[in-house]
């Protein structure tokens, strides 16, 4: 039910960018939050972490990517696939699934509170914007193009200071892609 909220959210996002160019004031987020807490887990805590995306990923993308198939998260790391270190503040990952034969590739990254430093204005001014949404937990979406190489991005700012954001090559998936980077069981917080 959970993720069907998510995905109506995200929807209404994009009906609002299509018509508007962007979300009301509402999606505008002071960045950075105040108050944010740092968190800083032990390699062991990041492992169930990674295991627990991985299982929430495996779980979600066949509804999120209507039809999705043989979804396969790849292992969550850092600068390397499967590398996790003591005091990381950030796990990325990649995961491959097919829709109707098609091959797609979902990437991922989650950062902890505070660890990620440009405001959604500034990532506008560093990337190209084409929409920004409220996500209807006091946090705003914001949708990025890199039309060179076909990446559309979606990236979750959220009120703890956390950003968490999913990318895709395949056109047409900004809904699918707030619905992950918004989806708040992809955190630092537990």
């Amino acid at each position: 039910m959970r993720m069907l909220k998510v995905m109506a959210a995200a929807l209404t996002g994009l009906a609002l960018i299509g018509i508007t160019g962007t979300a009301s004031a509402s999606a505008d987020v002071v960045w950075p939050p105040k108050d944010v807490t740092p968190i800083h887990k032990t390699k062991a805590e990041l492992e169930v972490q990674a295991a627990g995306f991985t299982a929430r990923q495996q779980e979600t993308f066949p509804k999120v990517f209507r039809g999705a198939e043989n979804v396969s998260p790849g292992n969550w790391g850092g600068e390397a696939e499967g590398r996790l270190f003591d005091d990381m503040q950030y796990m990325t990952n990649w995961t491959g699934f097919t829709v109707q034969g098609q091959s797609n590739t979902v990437f991922m990254q989650v950062n902890a509170p505070g660890f990620f430093q440009e405001s959604p204005q500034q990532l506008c001014e560093r990337d190209r914007c084409t929409g920004k949404v409220s996500d209807h937990r006091g946090g705003v979406t914001v949708f990025t193009k890199n039309d060179q190489h076909g990446i559309t991005i979606a990236w979750n700012f959220r009120r703890n200071g956390e950003v968490v954001w999913a990318q895709s090559w395949t056109a047409g998936t900004e809904a699918q892609l707030a619905a992950v980077a918004s989806d708040r069981a992809y955190t630092f917080t537990r």
